[in-house]
């Protein structure tokens, strides 16, 4: 079939690493997130003697009602995509059907045909940005790929049409990344029998076929990151493995425990957690530890971070003791360290470059992401329906808004969706009531201020 393209200014938008199923993570379960200052930091938020203090009304926090949404059926899912976050995406139960959703406007763009089953499994958005011949002018090639009852689908992303899908003939453990264009298109998946799984497609035939596997030997459960024509991932076996797009292993990095969330590549750098409690910083081309750090609880999420803040990076630990599990904010800076023992041919140490990893700050109690701005990072914890503005610099919980606040039980929010955009593009809370109904508070202006109650 032909391929749908549509143009775009000559403006890369970049997206996000994908939050499916409001968990903050690559996971459809749900884990701890939080929020943390110098009075916070020993205890839960909820706990905070200050918390009533800080807490904001619908009508002085500074989000506004940008549009409303009613919807046939109830909400199974929904995400921003990962590389397109002027898109928003929700299942429905019943049909299984996508609705895509500008998320600026509120317009739906197209409802996908019913599908076999609700999604389980991470979804990848894919837009490309080429040249569309016009000076001026870029064509953005946009895609969605997920698995739905064992079978892969691709759609387009501007109308719905689907593309191609093929019925897997191993069982998936991890959701899709793809890379590169038609004739040249690698879809990687991770299996429970510890593979590495490539798909491609040709428009030429219209086929879809397995282009290659690599054993790794554990089972692969977080979806594979490309970076600069590279693929990392991550295994139930702790092991970290570099491939470039035609199969070859480039390194392979052993760590101490299960990989359970995506690796997440910062320029040369590679950080991912583990559940020894330990993350880690490794050099992206060679595998090399530069650094880890020991935490109280696992780490089984994806990192995260923002264009704007490059030295920063942003990590969850996961526990049933909220004071263990919640949101880290690392600096990383880079340094070297002679070493005396190995000497160069003119008899100097040899230096050996590290990254120091500094804790900016830790927010306990919090389990998810679900907007961020310039100045704050918006997380709910134990209720979801409980935001907090977390201060990017210090930690702190500058304000808190409950999303219930002027809704009645017909209407509460009973979804909220996860994301992080590291372009901060969005900035938008988006729900879903109980009447099917969902409803995007949005951030204008150049900060979130907003209207400040004074502490009572």
């Amino acid at each position: 079939m032909s391929i749908i393209r549509r143009f775009y200014p000559a403006v890369a938008l970049a997206g996000s690493l994908l939050l499916f199923a409001g968990c903050g993570g690559d996971r459809p379960a749900s884990t701890p997130a939080a929020t943390t200052s110098k009075e916070s930091a020993s205890a839960p938020m909820a706990a905070d003697a200050t918390f009533a203090k800080r807490m904001r009304t619908t009508q002085t926090v500074p989000f506004e009602h940008a549009w409303d949404l009613q919807l046939p059926a109830g909400v199974h899912a929904s995400w921003i995509g990962g590389e397109i976050p002027d898109l928003l995406f929700v299942q429905v139960t019943g049909t299984n059907a996508i609705y895509a959703i500008d998320a600026l406007s509120g317009k739906t763009r197209w409802v996908s045909q019913p599908l076999p089953a609700p999604i389980t499994l991470a979804p990848h958005a894919a837009r490309l940005i080429l040249p569309s011949g016009r000076a001026g002018e870029t064509v953005a090639d946009d895609r969605l790929y997920f698995v739905s009852d064992d079978i892969m689908f691709c759609l387009d992303g501007v109308y719905g049409e689907v593309i191609w899908r093929y019925s897997l003939p191993f069982s998936t453990a991890a959701g899709p990344q793809a890379v590169g264009v038609d004739g040249n298109l690698r879809v990687f998946l991770g299996d429970w029998a510890g593979r590495v799984q490539v798909l491609t497609w040709t428009p030429k035939n219209g086929l879809a076929y397995q282009l290659w596997q690599y054993p790794v030997f554990a089972p692969v459960t977080a979806p594979a990151v490309a970076y600069e024509n590279l693929i990392y991932v991550g295994d139930q076996g702790g092991k970290v493995s570099c491939f470039d797009l035609d199969r070859e292993l480039k390194w392979q990095t052993k760590l101490g425990g299960k990989i359970l969330g995506s690796p997440t590549p910062i320029s040369r750098l590679l950080y991912v957690g583990s559940t020894d409690n330990v993350f880690y910083c490794l050099n992206r081309l060679s595998g090399e530890e530069l650094a880890r750090v020991h935490l109280n609880a696992p780490v089984t999420r994806a990192p995260f971070h923002f264009r704007e803040d490059p030295g920063l990076v942003y990590t969850w630990t996961d526990h049933a003791d909220p004071s263990r599990g919640g949101l880290w904010c690392f600096e990383a800076r880079s340094d070297q360290i002679d070493l005396t023992h190995n000497l160069d041919a003119q008899n100097r140490p040899r230096k050996k470059e590290v990254i120091r990893l500094s804790q900016r700050w830790f927010v306990p109690a919090a389990t998810r992401l679900i907007s961020s701005s310039p100045e704050h990072l918006f997380v709910t914890g134990a209720n979801p329906a409980l935001v907090q503005a977390i201060n990017r610099k210090t930690g702190a919980t500058d304000w808190a808004w409950n999303l219930n606040d002027g809704r009645t039980d017909k209407n509460k929010v009973v979804h909220v969706t996860a994301y992080q955009d590291p372009g901060d593009f969005t900035r938008a809370i988006i729900v879903v009531g109980a009447d099917n109904r969902i409803d995007s508070y949005r951030l204008y202006g150049g900060r979130d201020v907003g209207v400040i109650a004074p502490p009572q």
